[in-house]
């Protein structure tokens, strides 16, 4: 199963997790207490941190979000295309005119990956992308978009693939 479908306490059994005092103003709580999380994936390398907030449960939970999304963006899986139909857990969020997942959402990583698989495959055709999984391209851009993230990753795929970089819709 990939990384970014593990639950919460999978990912982290498979994460060196690290505690630190984070640097910064803060004052005397923040001398005195150690909040900041360092995330490590151990069986990629890969690493998040989260150090803004004085609470260690909510840096922790930021760490292990953008861990997901790291890995989301920095792994690709393999696609059939021959055989691609759009998963089950997909056609919950998928509207016609947008990809329904916020950042918060817990299928929005696993539907950046996918996104960015079917980018990957289809040579950073986001068209192409649109149309297997049957939402249209504005709503593909829209999505990669949000999160600035998943924009570069998109376009270092379609730099890979010789074409020029995507250009904001906003």
């Amino acid at each position: 199963m990939p990384s970014r479908f593990l639950t919460d306490d999978q990912l982290l059994a498979e994460c060196r997790y690290d505690i630190s005092r984070g640097s910064g103003p803060g004052g005397q709580k923040r001398n005195k207490t150690s909040n900041a999380v360092r995330l490590t994936h151990l069986p990629t390398g890969l690493h998040a941190t989260a150090t803004e907030s004085r609470s260690l449960a909510e840096n922790k939970m930021r760490a292990l979000r953008r861990l997901r999304l790291k890995l989301a963006t920095d792994l690709r899986e393999t696609i059939d295309l021959a055989h691609f139909e759009p998963p089950e857990w997909f056609l919950g969020i998928r509207q016609p005119s947008r990809i329904e997942a916020s950042y918060r959402h817990p299928l929005y990583a696993p539907a950046a990956g996918l996104v960015l698989d079917l980018l990957q495959a289809l040579a950073g055709n986001p068209a192409a992308v649109a149309v297997n999984l049957g939402v249209s391209t504005t709503a593909v851009v829209r999505f990669l978009e949000q999160e600035p993230h998943l924009w570069v990753a998109a376009n270092t795929i379609r730099a890979q693939n010789g074409l020029g970089a995507l250009a904001h819709r906003r």
